[in-house]
């Protein structure tokens, strides 16, 4: 018996063994490939992700004293451009530099990102003020108190699928900046995230979508639920703070969301298809490092119980959902849920492409974006 267990003992040593050894040659090998995608300010600009010195900036201020940054370009039909979960404006350098010539571009830089900054509301829904300071970190710290005292409010939202508060602070944001930069007419061209928005805006703001949009692309995302569980939204409640403090934490200590080299290069590399040029990766990785760990810790509860599946059916405007074949965060089995409910609705699969087709397929998606577009101004 004690020679059988010796055997046994040492058989689970060499598959330990070489268990340990295939993860450091993993590992190795892996960190190679990052190391190997190095690349330049040049080589960024060569894939043409710099945008033009002649856009116009906008500072549109907010209901809680909130600031959104607008960049602007071009005259004609309005593209009013809706970015993802920690990106900003400049991911849409592509349809600024195809579309310019025909369409009055306006992108957003969304609460906490790129160059616009959170007021009272924090990332809570409008009216969950917090009654911190005004300036410095002593605001900062107000805005994410009041996010996630908004959590309260959250469960019930996702439990009646009317969106989520972050999201619907979100969505008046940019009902002031179409209304601040007079903007009629427009398609509104939502991203991850930004989809979300477009959604929330539809539910939240008839009179202004009624008003002002004549119609919405729905890009890379979901009227949600991500989980499709009876009960998420209450488990949702008291696991979506852990990681949001987790993030606060790490900026207070002065460290990063993504400290690691090779998990900041992974969490960009997964948005996209398999063809990606390193360039655009390291494109979106820089805007990933670029957000504050505020505004993640901000909106991660908002984003984990959004829902608005259940208000699909009264959205107006027709709609253009766009998703990639190969996108592993909103796939397109979301994307196929979302046009089916939807009443006017046309639904468009990018094979091979990713979470990303404004980089992966500009020239592609451009001319969507022109055609749809085209089409909504002759209604």
């Amino acid at each position: 018996m004690s020679g059988r267990s010796s055997s046994r003992r040492r058989f689970a040593g060499i598959v330990a063994l070489g268990l340990g050894a295939a993860g450091a040659v993993g590992w190795v090998l892996q960190h190679r490939n990052v190391s190997r995608a190095e690349v330049s300010d040049e080589d960024i600009a060569s894939e043409g992700l710099v945008l033009p010195d002649d856009v116009v900036h906008h500072l549109v201020v907010t209901d809680d004293g909130g600031e959104v940054h607008v960049i602007e370009k071009g005259v004609g039909s309005p593209l009013v451009l809706l970015h993802g979960f920690m990106l900003d404006s400049t991911i849409w350098v592509n349809q600024f530099r195809d579309l310019a010539d025909s369409h009055r571009l306006i992108a957003v830089d969304l609460r906490g990102h790129g160059k616009s900054l959170p007021g009272t509301d924090g990332f809570g829904a409008p009216g969950s003020r917090f009654t911190g300071g005004s300036e410095g970190a002593e605001r900062a710290e107000g805005a994410v108190a009041a996010s996630l005292k908004a959590l309260t409010e959250a469960v019930p939202m996702a439990e009646a699928a009317v969106g989520a508060p972050a999201v619907r602070r979100l969505a008046a944001d940019v009902a002031a900046v179409l209304e601040t930069l007079d903007v009629s007419q427009a398609v509104l061209v939502g991203h991850s995230m930004g989809g979300m928005v477009a959604l929330q805006l539809a539910e939240d703001f008839p009179a202004v979508v009624e008003a002002r949009v004549s119609g919405i692309v729905l890009t890379s995302t979901t009227a949600g639920p991500f989980v499709q569980l009876p009960g998420w939204a209450g488990v949702a409640r008291v696991v979506a703070p852990v990681p949001a403090r987790a993030a606060l934490l790490v900026e207070r200590l002065g460290g990063r969301v993504l400290p690691s080299r090779d998990l900041r290069y992974w969490a960009s590399r997964i948005g996209f298809g398999g063809d990606a040029p390193t360039a655009q990766v390291r494109f979106v990785e820089s805007l990933l490092m670029a957000t504050p760990s505020r505004t993640v810790a901000g909106l991660l509860a908002s984003l984990t119980v959004f829902d608005l599946s259940a208000g699909l059916a009264d959205v107006e405007p027709p709609v253009l959902v766009v998703v990639g074949s190969h996108d592993h965060l909103t796939p397109p089995r979301m994307a196929r849920r979302m046009a089916a409910a939807l009443p006017h609705a046309q639904l468009v699969e990018l094979a091979r492409c990713g979470h990303m087709p404004m980089i992966e397929r500009p020239h592609e998606y451009s001319h969507m974006l022109d055609e749809f577009s085209d089409k909504t101004e002759r209604r």
